[in-house]
This record gives C-alpha cells, sequence and structure tokens, in this order.
C-alpha cells in the first residue's frame, strides 16, 4: 500500500480536535486521549493528551500537546509481487491556540514530530526501494473547526499538512447530538501524497461524557487507488482531569 493510508497520522492529527472543543473539556485543565483504528492493511495506536498553559483552559487560548505513537502497514510491490511489511514507532509535541467566534470554534496547532520506519524486506526486485526508510522528521500544521448550525447539529473538521513526508489529512464530520451524552454521525476522510489518494466515508459515535471519560466509535468503508475496497474501524477515549 506505500504510504497510502499512515503518513498523516500523527497522533496530533488523529486525536487533538475531537476533544476540542467538546463537552468533556469542561471544567477540566488536562485532557487524556487514546485510541486505535483497525484497517485491512494498517493499524494505527495513539496515546497522549493536551495541557492548556498558564492562563487558558482547554478550548480557550493557548495548549500544548504531547503524543507517543505506533503505526503498521503492508502492501505489494515489484515482480514478482512481494509483500513490504512497516513498522513505525513514534510520537510528536506541538503547541497551539484555541477560542471561539460566535457559533464557530476553531483551533490552529503545529507539532513536531519524529517516527523510525521499517520495512522488511527493504529491497524487493522491481521495485523501489521503501520510503520512507529509517528516521523522519516532520512539522504538521493542523486547522480545526466546529461550526454549530443549531442546539442539535454541527459540522466539524480537521485539515492537515504534513512536512517531511508531504501528505494531507482532510476529516469532516456531520454532527446529530442526541442528548448531552451522545452524539453520532456520518465521517468523511481524504488523505493522500505522492502518487496516491485514498477516501473513507463511514459512521461515527460519541459517547459520553461520564465522569470526565467519553469514548468515541467510528467505521466504514475505505476506497484506495490499486487495492481492493475494504473497511475500517475505530476505537478512542479521552479523559479530562
Amino acid at each position: 500500500m506505500s504510504l497510502r493510508r499512515h503518513v498523516s497520522r500523527l497522533a496530533l492529527a488523529l486525536a487533538a480536535f475531537w476533544a476540542l472543543p467538546g463537552p468533556v473539556q469542561a471544567g477540566s485543565d488536562t485532557l487524556l486521549l487514546g485510541g486505535t483504528q483497525w484497517g485491512a492493511y494498517s493499524n494505527y495506536s495513539y496515546l497522549g493528551g493536551l495541557q492548556p498553559l498558564p492562563g487558558a483552559r482547554l478550548g480557550q487560548g493557548w495548549f500544548v500537546s504531547g503524543f507517543i505513537n505506533y503505526l503498521s502497514y503492508r502492501y505489494t510491490t515489484g515482480f514478482p509481487a512481494q509483500t513490504v511489511t512497516t513498522q513505525a514507532p513514534g510520537g510528536n509535541i506541538g503547541i497551539g491556540y484555541a477560542s471561539a467566534l460566535g457559533d464557530l470554534h476553531w483551533g490552529l496547532s503545529g507539532a513536531v514530530g519524529y517516527a523510525n520506519f521499517n520495512a522488511q524486506p527493504s529491497e524487493v526486485p522491481g521495485a523501489a526501494r521503501p520510503k520512507p526508510q529509517g528516521a523522519v522528521w516532520t512539522f504538521t500544521p493542523q486547522l480545526q473547526w466546529d461550526f454549530r448550525l443549531s442546539p442539535q447539529w454541527s459540522l466539524a473538521g480537521i485539515d492537515s499538512y504534513s512536512f517531511g513526508q508531504r501528505s494531507f489529512w482532510t476529516d469532516w464530520r456531520g454532527k446529530w447530538r442526541l442528548s448531552p451524552e451522545f452524539t453520532l454521525g456520518p465521517e468523511g476522510i481524504v488523505q493522500g501524497g505522492q502518487n496516491y489518494r485514498i477516501h473513507q466515508v463511514g459512521l461515527f459515535m460519541d459517547i459520553g461524557p461520564f465522569s470526565g471519560w467519553q469514548l468515541g466509535l467510528a467505521g466504514g468503508v475505505s476506497f484506495q487507488s490499486g487495492l481492493a475496497d475494504s473497511g475500517y474501524a475505530g476505537l478512542s477515549f479521552s479523559k479530562g482531569f
């Protein structure tokens, strides 16, 4: 799958906004975030948190972030075709600012990340060497937004670009708030980089907060150039302190 599904999935891009702004942040000073996503060709997991700087609070003002993450994926290449498996542990640290303008909540952040890509086999007849391979440093600016259309409906999104890996990530959601503890709706994800594009369409559901905990579930179909269509499923959690 070359680098198709995962390059832009730094933990900050996956996690930071769906907790900012949100009901779990009310009255909280620190936010713990974690989750994992499974797919036919890749898996991704992350754990980290957000901390407001002095004088700020979650969803309003300056904050810092830190995450560790682990990525694995596989793809076929070469002639005759062989399967290449890549594992990439890594992490990132970042800083951002969040605020509100009427019904629009927004946040702008940037994170410096590192990952160690280990592709095996590293040499395949008839194919270029796997990229990336070895240590990779990157910088990822990111815009997060949430526009409330009514007390029950809102649109939200993440838009980011990863320098160093030359990839982008866009995730939009239509949020239907059935109750203070239950939100669901459709999601659409578009990501890409050099010579590839991926589209994902699915549904998500957020449950909570309960005693500061919030649980997120997501799943759908992934459409990828050069590969069979496949499903994906995700689980995430957050805890405000």
